[in-house]
């Protein structure tokens, strides 16, 4: 992609110590460049970000996620005490379904997003943004709740597989049991190489602990498995022990070759993301704004108390600037911060987030408007330094899948 722009920003000149990932040697050695994201050192692309992200959307990627936070909560009745935290009710799931909450403060606002797999009744997988991680363990864990509070971050890494062939590549280096997890579950599976694949037929359970063995003498070890993803294409995450990482990442490099498998950076991360308008953390959404305003009251499970809900049920009462998508009418290609102004050049809002498209070729974004504007077809502009672009309101996602 010409320039190499992306919304993630201006690239931040790297801090004296960010943290690493166990596949850093591997990103150097790949060519990525590197960038600092949610204080790690991470890979931004390897080639292109047009490349890879048409990778994604024809084949199949691989992505380093371990800096995202992985956060254990166990003990009894821990699924009602983290249900008071969050807005989804967890009692209402099953174990093995993963479901998308935000935590909230008391006034609504968004402190983070999460996906929270249930594991059991009492127990439960939580994963949130990395340049959140320290208010969400801060929030949970200050909270004296009656449950155990394990920060797992350390210990686990995360490499999410995801594109049209992801399910073929994972069937490869997956016990079968893995192609039959639906859309939003997850559960334990082995890890191998073809012709040393062992735990044909077995099931998935779940347990207290995710517990992730190695047997790297077999030639595998056992992770967890989430089918959930941030690009809009079927995916898989694949949490596995840190010290078990390395061999996953180049087995998966190795044996998806003839599926045109390709490692992929945050850049095409996050154009993907964009283009099914999932919510970026620190720019869609940033700590000012609840979920009604980031338009994803989906999120919410009006049935249980959970704090925040009495902000929430006032705002449904109110008149709010919400969360939109726009596309480009007139050539140009938005950005996160640009000014968003009325069809008659009144300034009405800002975006939040922004690129041109690789799928599409047009320049998209999102941002926030007053209710009056916010409607489908409601024709707008964003300033781009002394003129402005002609856009309109569109329906979420851009892209349909």
């Amino acid at each position: 992609m010409k320039g190499q722009k992306l919304l993630l920003g201006t690239m931040a000149s790297l801090s004296p110590m960010p943290d690493r990932t166990v596949l850093y040697d591997r990103h150097v050695a790949l060519g990525a460049k590197m960038f600092e994201f949610g204080g790690w050192e991470m890979p931004l692309w390897y080639a292109s970000i047009g490349e890879e992200h048409l990778a994604v959307r024809n084949d199949v990627g691989i992505f380093d996620a371990s800096h995202m936070g992985k956060i254990l909560v166990t003990g009894e009745g821990a699924g009602e005490e983290l249900g008071h935290l969050v807005t989804r009710n967890l009692s209402n799931y099953l174990p093995g379904k993963c479901v998308y909450a935000h935590l909230l403060d008391e006034q609504g606002r968004i402190i983070d997003d999460l996906i929270i797999t249930k594991l059991s009744q009492d127990s439960f997988f939580v994963v949130c943004n990395a340049s959140t991680r320290p208010k969400v363990v801060d929030w949970i864990s200050g909270r004296k709740m009656p449950f155990r509070f394990t920060d797992m971050t350390g210990d686990f890494s995360c490499l999410a597989v995801q594109g049209p062939k992801a399910a073929d590549l994972m069937s490869r280096i997956a016990s079968p049991a893995v192609l039959d997890l639906k859309r939003y579950h997850g559960g334990l599976t082995m890890l191998g190489l073809p012709g040393n694949m062992r735990g044909e037929g077995q099931t998935f359970s779940w347990g207290e602990k995710v517990s992730l063995l190695t047997d790297r003498n077999m030639g595998g070890a056992t992770a967890f498995v989430t089918r959930t993803g941030y690009t809009g294409e079927d995916g898989f995450e694949i949490f596995a022990s840190s010290a078990d990482t390395g061999f996953v990442w180049d087995g998966l490099l190795r044996i998806g070759t003839d599926l045109g498998i390709r490692p992929i950076g945050l850049g095409a991360r996050d154009t993907l993301r964009l283009e099914m308008c999932y919510l970026l953390s620190g720019h869609d959404f940033d700590g000012s704004q609840t979920p009604l305003q980031a338009d994803a009251e989906f999120a919410v499970d009006w049935d249980h108390g959970f704090i925040g809900k009495e902000s929430l049920e006032r705002q449904r009462t109110e008149e709010f600037s919400r969360l939109v998508a726009f596309a480009s009418v007139g050539k140009g290609v938005p950005r996160g911060g640009y000014q968003l102004l009325s069809e008659s050049g009144e300034r009405i809002g800002k975006s939040t987030s922004g690129t041109m498209s690789p799928s599409l070729r047009i320049g998209i974004g999102m941002g926030y408007l007053p209710s009056g504007y916010a409607k489908v077809g409601t024709k707008i502009s964003y300033e781009v330094g002394s003129r402005n672009v002609e856009a309109k309101v569109v329906e979420k996602p851009f892209l349909k899948k």
